[in-house]
């Protein structure tokens, strides 16, 4: 039986860095001074060593290692290209002459077809040493036994190998330790093992773990030939993957459909008593789905054959937090001092996440507050801003001081573009640009954005009226062209278009989601502040919405709009719509979510009440309340929850039971007073 443990000699330092990849991000925060930690080994536990012999032998010979959930790969090289399974590009380091050159090979460790490996070529100088390394892009391994990879050297013809083979380790600030295998990949002249327990990598931190770097030195003499890597990969428990990320969390469901809870809100006879106890549970997901440090809710929970849970979180997602801390305070889920409490840490640690311009990037992981990307979007901080505007008048005093100060660093004149009046998506700082797109269209969900701006005195209200109602006539690839008039406000010029459909005049949407008509509801009171615009579109387009999906496509539920949906290991957010409400109009594929029913209770709320007792006579709820979509033929759940849309759920829920309480204290604000003269003012439907 192979050695997988004569590695275990002292290890040796090959090189004190490791090489930028100019392919992966950066962190978010400037890089400590790299300290490298080199130990020598200790002995290894009796258990370890023999679960380290049967790694590799927990998957059937010629099986790729993906086929089991105890392995995370970190690179097969099946690819067809020098990208590893995480995203990360090998690359090599700074060669200066060096005689270095990797490539794919077709031969596969495991026999595994089709596969691959990587050959790493070298002809180095006495003294000289090669990194090849690959970003990990901060992949958590916390809970993973070992680090193992396949290797084997092949030496030149005239001269035999006399180079030191390693494996390093960098977390997320740039501490890296490096181990020596060259004993392990020298065993034998075919492929080897060399399987390293995570404990020998004390000293980096495991749960952010930002890149692996193979090294060869040329210590004593030169040394050329070719050192073959393959299979690299973290061994664990059953679903280590998963595991290492759910020890962030402050809990995670316990079991996947919570069938006698359903039972148990099936028989409630009374409305809103079964909304209460539906809110109950969906709060949950914003007390457990959070990190235990820094208290900020996770994007999205998955439960079931693939479990996950994303260490990332959004603006949108942390604004979400707060108003259902507020709604659970007004729901008396949770008394007003345990709000407080909660929205004081969220606060504190949004005040210390990096930020462009006063505004936040669009996501943040939920460990270290590293930024994922350098992107800022501007709904996404639209809305954590309404947000702030609705704690700020629910929470006096300090609270409001903290949420304040955050509002006030943000300028939305930032994202205007000054040739259309229109708003641009966001703002990519890497490339220091905004979005060649636009926010163009009033009835999406970016109308609160545009409504907070004038308000806050960010944007002025011209604005208003520059979004189209409907798009342009000259945009024949429209789903119907718009009738109207051309009219005047504050100087604009603009068309008061419309569609027709059902026998009724609508303003269209761009996807035809109940989502980009909705939405803003959750904090502007339309139906009552637009009486003859906004609110009467809300309820027409839910009512053909229904219709599309009860009548003509024969659902038995309704709620087309985006979402996600699952296939194995793998999941997507789908943007989905009923067409002919939109001007583009997204896909209809069948997949129905719950949270644009609990939308519509400020709309049809006697329908979306039938429409909720229905979505229970389906298995689609667990812990946490309704799972994300459930897609149709064939009654497909994703069980999987969003924070978005989980946090809809909650604060529709709230405003139904308080009567529009989370409306009245943004309406409260002098920000939505300064605004809400726009909602008066329009009829969408004049002749």
């Amino acid at each position: 039986m192979r050695n997988a443990f004569l590695f275990l000699a002292l290890a040796v330092l090959l090189f004190s860095g490791h090489p930028a990849d100019a392919n992966t991000s950066k962190p978010a925060e400037p890089t400590p001074a790299k300290e490298i930690y080199v130990q020598q080994l200790g002995p290894v536990p009796e258990d370890e060593k023999l679960d380290s012999m049967h790694v590799y032998s927990s998957v059937p010979p010629s099986k790729p290692l993906m086929n089991s959930t105890r392995f995370k790969v970190v690179d097969d090289f099946a690819s067809g290209d020098l990208k590893n399974r995480l995203g990360g590009t090998w690359t090599v380091g700074d060669l200066k002459g060096k005689k270095v050159r990797i490539e794919r090979s077709k031969q596969d460790a495991r026999d595994v077809y089709p596969g691959g490996s990587l050959d790493i070529k070298m002809d180095l100088s006495r003294g000289e040493r090669l990194a090849v390394s690959s970003s990990l892009e901060r992949l958590d391994m916390s809970q993973a036994y070992f680090l193992a990879l396949k290797c084997k050297v092949e030496a030149s013809p005239e001269n035999p190998f006399e180079g030191r083979i390693s494996v390093s380790l960098t977390d997320w600030a740039g501490k890296t330790v490096i181990r020596d295998i060259t004993d392990a990949c020298m065993e034998t002249k075919q492929w080897n093992e060399a399987v390293l327990p995570l404990t020998v990598f004390s000293g980096i931190d495991l749960n952010q773990l930002g890149r692996i770097t193979v090294g060869v030195a040329a210590q004593k003499s030169r040394t050329r030939g070719k050192v073959s890597i393959d299979e690299i990969a973290f061994f664990g428990n059953s679903e280590v993957g998963f595991e290492s990320t759910i020890d962030n969390l402050k809990g995670f469901p316990k079991s996947v459909f919570d069938e006698a809870r359903r039972q148990e809100l099936l028989k409630l006879k009374d409305d809103k008593k079964l909304l209460l106890e539906i809110a109950k549970d969906t709060f949950r997901y914003f007390e457990n789905g959070a990190s235990r440090e820094n208290h900020l809710v996770s994007d999205h929970l998955k439960t079931g054959d693939f479990p996950m849970a994303a260490m990332y979180t959004s603006p949108t997602n942390i604004a979400m937090d707060l108003l259902v801390i507020v709604g659970a305070t007004e729901l008396e889920i949770i008394t007003k001092k345990e709000g407080a409490e909660r929205v004081q840490a969220i606060l504190r640690t949004v005040q210390g996440l990096k930020k462009w311009k006063g505004f936040f990037y669009n996501f943040y992981e939920t460990v270290r507050l590293n930024v994922s990307r350098e992107f800022v979007s501007s709904i996404d901080n639209a809305w954590l801003a309404i947000s702030l505007v609705v704690v700020r008048q629910a929470f006096p005093g300090e609270i409001a001081q903290a949420a304040t100060a955050i509002i006030d660093e943000m300028h939305f004149q930032e994202f205007l573009d000054p040739e259309n009046n229109h708003l641009v998506i966001g703002y990519d700082v890497a490339r220091q640009a905004a979005t060649p797109y636009h926010y163009g269209m009033l009835a999406t969900e970016a109308r609160a954005m545009s409504f907070f701006a004038i308000g806050k005195g960010d944007l002025p209200r011209e604005h208003w009226w520059y979004l189209y109602r409907t798009a342009p006539e000259a945009w024949e690839w429209q789903s119907q062209k718009p009738q109207g008039k051309w009219v005047d406000r504050d100087r604009v010029n603009y068309f008061q278009g419309y569609y027709q459909g059902g026998g009724k005049k609508f303003v269209p949407s761009w996807g035809g989601s109940l989502f980009e008509f909705l939405m803003p509801t959750l904090v502007i009171d339309e139906k009552n502040y637009s009486k003859k615009a906004l609110g009467p579109n809300d309820k027409i387009a839910t009512e053909l919405h229904r219709d599309y999906a009860l009548k003509e496509k024969k659902y038995p539920l309704w709620g087309i709009s985006p979402a996600a949906v699952a296939s194995g290991r793998q999941w997507a957010y789908g943007e989905y719509g009923c067409k002919k409400l939109g001007v583009k109009g997204y896909a209809d594929k069948g997949v129905i979510t719950p949270y644009p029913g609990f939308l519509a209770l400020e709309t049809l709320p006697k329908d979306a009440v039938e429409n909720i007792r229905k979505w229970l006579t389906f298995k689609t709820y667990g812990e946490y309340g309704f799972y994300d979509t459930i897609t149709f033929p064939g009654n497909k759940v994703n069980s999987q929850y969003l924070a978005l849309d989980q946090g809809m759920i909650f604060v529709a829920i709230t405003n139904y039971l308080k009567k529009g309480i989370i409306q009245d204290l943004f309406h409260r604000d002098p920000i939505a007073k300064k605004a809400v003269d726009l909602l008066r003012e329009e009829d969408f439907f004049k002749e």
